[in-house]
């Protein structure tokens, strides 16, 4: 949540969400290979949400980006939930404050920011995922969610607009009908309803070796830029009309056919082996 005016009592949400402890105690980050796996990490809470996970996750998120080894990011909750929403005891200075935590205006990157990280993203989902927990999966490229996840926007249950971004990102998603619908009830579903409903693109008693298993395939198959500028567009493609999306890639068409990515896209095609395409030196 973004502050919307000064709080009148700054105090409780120093002692309650102070960043002293460190970000790394809420978030990890761990690699292999091209992939590297962020764990919303709050087990206790159930991975639910405060500003000092936001900041974690979103620094997390900014350093993948900025690795070229890192191809493709895997972001998923550790002890069997992903993230039920915002905290409940930050819910509750909420309702007594009449606004939100002031130590958010201190994190550097927009709320929008994982949409921008110019690698693939996936979420895997298991247990919860509510309120800005779905909000933060709706952000990943692809959802791959246990079918027994229990997913809700919630936000009206609680006296909440759809916050974070939630309405454009679920009709983006699942469109209209299916977001007027979510959005209204705030009801839970599950994780293979989700998949019907287009909110998620697969479910698997085992949702985070499935997401590795995509993310070994596409960090080692794809190529980094390719995969950087099918991204950026297609999270901005809504701005944009047939012409000027054919006319616009046209124009760095030759780019591309002159990189070496794909000089060793072809090679390796011909040759019948595995790609080796460079890392991502630097984001799109």
């Amino acid at each position: 949540m973004s502050p919307t005016r000064a709080s009148s009592r700054p105090g409780v949400f120093l002692n309650l969400f102070s960043k002293d402890s460190g970000v790394s105690s809420v978030v990890r980050t761990e690699r292999a290979g091209g992939v590297a796996t962020i764990t919303l990490h709050r087990p206790a809470r159930r991975n639910a949400w405060t500003v000092e996970m936001q900041a974690g996750y979103y620094d997390a998120l900014a350093a993948a980006a900025a690795d070229p080894d890192v191809r493709v990011v895997v972001v998923t909750g550790a002890g069997g939930s992903f993230c039920p929403g915002a905290d409940t005891l930050a819910l509750d200075t909420y309702s007594q404050t009449g606004t939100t935590n002031p130590l958010a205006a201190a994190i550097e990157q927009p709320e929008w920011f994982p949409s921008t990280v110019p690698k693939p993203m996936i979420a895997a989902v298991e247990g919860p995922c509510a309120g800005i927990g779905l909000v933060q999966a709706l952000m990943c490229d692809i959802r791959v969610v246990a079918p027994t996840a229990r997913l809700s926007t919630a936000f009206v249950r609680r006296g909440l607009p759809a916050m974070h971004g939630g309405e454009w990102l679920l009709e983006r998603i699942a469109g209209a009908a299916t977001a007027h619908e979510l959005l209204l009830t705030g009801r839970t579903f599950d994780g293979t309803e989700a998949v019907r409903l287009g909110v998620a693109h697969e479910a698997t008693d085992d949702p985070l070796a499935r997401a590795l298993e995509l993310a070994r395939d596409m960090s080692e198959s794809c190529s980094p830029t390719s995969m950087a500028h099918v991204k950026e567009r297609l999270w901005t493609s809504r701005s944009r009309t047939l012409d000027e999306t054919v006319v616009e890639v046209d124009a760095v068409l030759d780019d591309f056919l002159s990189s070496d990515d794909f000089r060793e896209g072809v090679a390796s095609f011909v040759e019948r082996r595995a790609p080796r395409f460079r890392g991502l030196s630097h984001p799109l």
